[in-house]
């Protein structure tokens, strides 16, 4: 896998983005396959002592320009660097070697997947299913869903390859340098969330490419709490998303002044803001 970049994007998470390198090396990775990211944040010279130390290739980035700014960074070094596939993980993600190699064989075998992830299970409930592929309700605003979410592994009967899907989830994604050619990068305008979504959109809508998620690899997240700088985020994005493909705007705002005012009620006025501030900038925002 001379060929694969694998790329960790930082943020105040180097006890994560340490742990998660160690333990790619550890497995046999090599040191110029990793591609750590560090999106202008207090870790700053953690990352750079530790790039060093490691002898992996790392990125300090003098601007936070968000998920998908500070993955295209190393996206275009690695493609300068003869990479051809390129695999994108969260600091949180627990990934082997194995799983790693399922994924990549899987875009070798098959050349008519552009982008493909693993199953993602919860690191604390390792039988608990979180993800077997993104899925998406236009009708409903684009609201988001996970195929076989919080479900038991052996209740569940998949295929290995799971093609019934809208989008794969961006904490562990792997795609071929083809696809950029023809979708282009990820939008960097998102900053956080929604941007996996929109760019596997994207690429379904405008190209022959498929995107699937491989059952039988597993990587494990972290459960994350959300609070009022996700909201922002979920419910600008997600309107910018309806905006551009067609989906049903009016419910998005809906739901989210119906938020909004349960937040009011409960004096948590930063929460309700973030909602009508979402709506006001997703309605008011230029694409």
């Amino acid at each position: 896998m001379n060929d694969l970049a694998i790329i960790i994007l930082n943020y105040n998470s180097y006890e994560d983005t340490s742990r998660e390198v160690n333990s790619l090396l550890n497995e046999g990775i090599s040191q110029k396959s990793i591609y750590v990211v560090d999106n202008n944040s207090k870790d700053r010279d953690k990352i750079e002592k530790f790039g060093d130390e490691k002898q992996i290739n790392y990125i300090l980035s003098n601007h936070n320009g968000g998920y998908a700014y500070g993955n295209n960074l190393a996206i275009n070094k690695a493609i300068e660097e003869g990479k051809n596939y390129f695999l994108l993980l969260n600091p949180d993600i627990e990934i082997s070697l194995a799983s790693i190699q399922q994924l990549y064989k899987g875009l070798k075998e098959f050349s008519n997947i552009g982008i493909i992830g693993p199953r993602i299970c919860y690191r604390n409930e390792r039988n608990k299913i979180f993800s077997d592929g993104g899925l998406l309700f236009p009708e409903k605003g684009f609201m988001g869903g996970h195929a076989n979410g919080e479900q038991n592994k052996k209740d569940i009967k998949i295929s290995d390859y799971n093609y019934d899907i809208k989008y794969v989830d961006g904490s562990a994604l792997m795609f071929r340098k083809e696809i950029l050619s023809e979708a282009g990068f990820m939008n960097e305008k998102f900053f956080m969330y929604y941007e996996e979504s929109e760019w596997c959109l994207r690429l379904m809508n405008n190209t022959k490419w498929k995107i699937a998620v491989n059952t039988q690899c597993e990587a494990y997240n972290l459960a994350s709490n959300k609070g009022s700088f996700y909201e922002y985020y979920m419910t600008r994005n997600r309107i910018w998303v309806c905006r551009m493909y067609n989906g049903n705007v009016k419910f998005v705002i809906k739901e989210r002044l119906k938020l909004a005012k349960k937040a009011f009620k409960k004096n948590n006025f930063s929460l309700a803001k973030a909602y009508l501030k979402g709506i006001y900038w997703g309605l008011n925002s230029k694409l």
